[in-house]
């Protein structure tokens, strides 16, 4: 080969390389402005998002799936893809009409045949008799392709609510499944109707998701949203800081309470904050002999300094709690949730009167908690333990991969204490109270057992004005806190960070929808 023929050769190689390059070049740029990274804790289960299943991340089907009906601030349910609905005089029938200008992700038409497909896959399956919708419900009648008619064995005031959740009531495609319509068919694909439709997915490390072309709120503007996968707090504090992505927060990818401060001082980031719904607090095992008396369990409530948790463990991103349920959850007033205040007398005092202290019994008990959705809880629970050594309440720290740390609360019941967080959603305060108080039906309880405070969760559950719910729930708080079943300890404020260039940033309506993705945008 000539010299002549191999300097054109390279000279075409160069000409190649460049041009690509070049073309290169542009595209990453493009990618960039229009992709927003997002930090997540963990895998989003992206192929498992069966709606009707509980299998992926709550915040992934909220950005998929549209419920039927919406919740709002104070409670007030608001229209979702039912435009309207009415119930009857007994609370037992409930006719939903629907919208009729929505289609599906895949451009398949969303209407009554679309909900029967999603509400047969959910009905009599027992992993959602805990839900009172899934529990109560008889049949389902198709009136017209756009209104759906739903019968209950009994009236529940959580109807509406439990609709409004992440999972697993919300609407999927029939060409969701295989064979495609089957309620029973085997899940292929995530097919909703909101705002966002996955186009990949890498297991434990990053879920690609674009708008949906159909969304019945309006076309989208063109972009990508990069859910990546970050499991420790401090590694996304620094992914943010070197800008390998752009948002992070919430309870999907908490940035930890000693960086937020850097974050706030430094003109490249915003935080927004804004009062939540959530609440931190101690479950305690009434199963255990040693918590079963209310002198030991007052005195819990009196010996932890929980504006000391509020105003310096937790700079001021939040308040001491009161009662289990924030002031923002429906039905919670200052007259039912007191509280207890911080008292190291009283509690030693209750503490001897039980049994305990200087002149009797040791008291060993052992705190469950988790870092890995919570990083905040690590230092939290030292404090508490700290407190409670001061009145001679020796504390066991067990912090739990979160796998185990639920399967402690839920299945073994293995526990003394508890760190734990209320919902922040729907499910406030009726499906809460439902879940870790009420006595299921082989008569046992999860955090607390308690024959009286079961019945008036139950009847609270069946009121159904305002006025019938606002006196049951009074009696539920009050008992609640006469008998210390839980020890409230935080209201955690909801907080994100950004990177400044990012616009357009919109709370959502509950924590697991907790931003309008769709708004934000990059500025060029």
């Amino acid at each position: 080969m000539s010299k002549k023929t191999i300097i054109s050769i390279l000279s075409v190689l160069i000409f190649i390389i460049l041009t690509g390059c070049n073309e290169g070049s542009q595209d990453p740029t493009t990618e960039q402005n229009n992709t927003i990274q997002v930090a997540v804790t963990s895998d989003s289960g992206a192929n498992k998002l069966d709606a009707t299943s509980y299998e992926g991340s709550m915040q992934l089907y909220t950005a998929v799936y549209d419920p039927l009906v919406k919740y709002g601030e104070n409670g007030k349910i608001k229209p979702g893809l039912a435009e309207s609905w009415e119930i009857s005089k007994d609370g037992k029938e409930y006719v939903f009409h629907l919208r009729k200008d929505v289609k599906f992700s895949d451009g398949s038409d969303f209407n009554a045949d679309a909900l029967l497909f999603s509400i047969h896959r959910w009905k009599n399956k027992k992993e959602h008799a805990w839900l009172k919708t899934a529990e109560t419900l008889k049949k389902v009648k198709k009136i017209d392709n756009y209104t759906v008619k739903m019968f209950f064995s009994e009236p529940n005031a959580l109807i509406l609510n439990e609709l409004t959740t992440a999972r697993p009531f919300r609407i999927m495609s029939p060409n969701s499944v295989k064979p495609a319509g089957d309620p029973n068919g085997e899940f292929e694909e995530a097919i909703g109707t909101g705002p966002w439709r996955i186009v990949s997915y890498e297991k434990d490390n990053e879920t690609v998701l674009t708008p949906n072309q159909h969304y019945w709120k309006g076309k989208l503007n063109d972009k990508k949203m990069i859910w990546k996968v970050i499991p420790n707090a401090q590694t996304r504090s620094l992914a943010l800081q070197e800008g390998s992505i752009q948002i992070a927060g919430g309870e999907m990818g908490k940035i930890s309470y000693q960086d937020l401060k850097m974050f706030r001082n430094n003109d490249k980031y915003k935080v927004e904050s804004e009062r939540g719904t959530t609440s931190y607090f101690l479950a305690i095992n009434n199963q255990k002999k040693s918590l079963q008396d209310v002198k030991v369990r007052q005195a819990l409530n009196y010996a932890i300094n929980k504006e000391n948790l509020a105003n310096q463990v937790l700079d001021d991103n939040g308040s001491p709690a009161t009662g289990l349920f924030a002031k923002t959850v429906p039905f919670v007033t200052k007259e039912n949730s007191p509280g207890y205040a911080y008292n190291l007398n009283k509690a030693k005092k209750l503490l001897e009167e039980a049994g305990y202290g200087a002149k009797g019994k040791e008291l060993k008990l052992n705190l469950v908690f988790q870092t890995e959705e919570f990083p905040e809880w690590k230092e939290i629970s030292e404090i508490i333990q700290n407190n409670l050594h001061e009145v001679g309440i020796e504390v066991e720290l067990n912090n739990m991969e979160s796998t185990s740390y639920y399967h402690s609360l839920w299945e073994k019941q293995d526990y003394d204490l508890l760190l734990y967080r209320t919902y922040a959603d729907g499910l406030n305060p009726q499906g809460f109270l439902n879940s870790l108080f009420a006595i299921n039906g082989d008569g046992k309880g999860i955090a607390y057992a308690d024959e009286h405070l079961s019945e008036y969760i139950t009847t609270a559950g069946k009121a159904i004005t305002n006025e019938e719910r606002q006196e049951a729930y009074d009696k539920i708080f009050s008992y609640m806190h006469n008998n210390a079943v839980t020890v409230p300890l935080f209201y955690p404020d909801n907080i994100f960070v950004h990177q400044s260039d990012v616009k357009g940033f919109t709370w959502g309506p509950i924590v697991d929808n907790p931003v309008i993705w769709n708004n934000l945008e990059k500025e060029e």
